[in-house]
């Protein structure tokens, strides 16, 4: 008993940060089950998206969006772009934006040449006829290490391709990165 007494403000800050814990854990666990409850629309071009409204647009143009958290400090966006006629093939297209911003995959990491899957919409998985992606950790310009996740989609006639990318530190990957494709799976053409 009098370790208890003569330690009582210790006892209260462990018990005060294990309960802010248990809180911080409560909220982080429902974010995603109320993702469309706290997210509002965004129409770029002919694609309709599902943002977080925790995150903010910094960057409009007419063939390009980006989303950045400006309520926090950490290394992180979102990137949304069509690039207009290049038929080349995506995975072609893929290797060509890797090397341009020196991002080298960890040996681990898969590329998928097909997750139409994560379109939810019907139309969309029918329009979007090819598409490519990769998401893992990686190095970037050899001593800068990132999490990458990278989408290429074309649609059906169509030479142009959308780039879906989300940028982060390896740890930050792991917080926006569910966001990110929940945003991709909730996407819709118009």
């Amino acid at each position: 008993m009098d370790i208890l007494v003569k330690h009582w403000m210790d006892w209260l800050i462990l018990i005060s940060l294990l309960i802010a814990a248990i809180y911080t854990l409560r909220i982080i666990g429902q974010e995603k089950s109320t993702f469309q409850d706290e997210s509002y629309l965004v129409t770029f071009g002919e694609l309709k998206l599902m943002i977080p409204n925790w995150w903010s647009i910094t960057k409009q143009e007419t063939l390009s969006l980006r989303f950045e958290r400006t309520d926090t400090r950490y290394d992180w966006y979102a990137q949304y772009s069509f690039i207009p006629d290049d038929s080349r093939p995506l995975p072609d297209i893929l290797k060509d934006i890797l090397d341009a911003q020196k991002i080298e995959f960890d040996e681990d990491v898969v590329f998928e040449t097909d997750s139409r899957v994560l379109f939810r919409d019907s139309k969309v998985q029918r329009e979007l006829q090819e598409v490519v992606r990769v998401e893992g950790k990686a190095s970037q310009d050899i001593e800068e290490r990132i999490y990458y996740d990278i989408y290429l989609a074309r649609k059906l006639e169509n030479s142009g391709y959308f780039v879906f990318e989300s940028k982060s530190s390896v740890l930050n990957g792991s917080v926006e990165g569910p966001y990110f494709e929940e945003s991709l799976s909730e996407l819709e053409l118009s």
